[in-house]
């Protein structure tokens, strides 16, 4: 994509903000619609249960209630990804897990995690998945938002609030993980 378009999509989604701001029911419904998809499957990253699904609509009344307060609409992406976070860290503090939580806290290698186009590409899509599973849910925080939503590291860091030398820790040992998953259970 290049950057015109970019430019064009970041102003589209801006005014989108802006009308929802003043109130515009359907404008709100767009902006679900278009981002409903990404913070469900942030959330199933990151909870890996059922209340993924209850934590999401969570998000979106949130959403709702305090788009009005956004002062800088060109940062509504992070804004969302901080309120899906914390949403699922309320969850973990809630469900006492959030110990385990906090304890635990774009290559074409791993270009399998987004794309399969036959049986074998489908094999190892799946085998990445299990192997994501194994992943604390700070490295798979990351792993979601670098490989998944197509963020970079100073993106991911102002999001789960840590540096980006942390970020690309955390990616590298995530990478680093999945690979002794893979060669272990093959």
């Amino acid at each position: 994509m290049n950057s015109k378009t970019q430019n064009s999509l970041g102003l589209k989604l801006n005014l989108l903000v802006l009308r929802c701001q003043v109130g515009d029911q359907q404008a709100f419904k767009e902006l679900c619609v278009q981002f409903n998809p990404v913070t469900r499957r942030f959330l199933k990253s990151l909870v890996k249960s059922d209340a993924a699904s209850d934590l999401n609509q969570e998000v979106w009344i949130s959403v709702y209630q305090r788009i009005a307060s956004l002062d800088d609409v060109s940062r509504f992406k992070y804004w969302l990804y901080q309120i899906t976070r914390n949403k699922a860290m309320d969850y973990f503090r809630k469900s006492k897990k959030l110990d385990y939580f906090d304890e635990l806290t774009h290559g074409t290698a791993l270009q399998l995690f987004t794309t399969y186009e036959d049986d074998k590409n489908l094999f190892y899509h799946k085998q990445i998945h299990k192997a994501r599973e194994s992943l604390s849910p700070k490295l798979n925080e990351v792993v979601e938002l670098y490989y998944f939503q197509g963020m970079d590291y100073e993106e991911i860091a102002l999001i789960v609030g840590c540096s980006m030398g942390t970020v690309k820790s955390r990616i590298h040992n995530a990478k680093h993980k999945i690979k002794e998953w893979l060669n272990k259970n093959h």
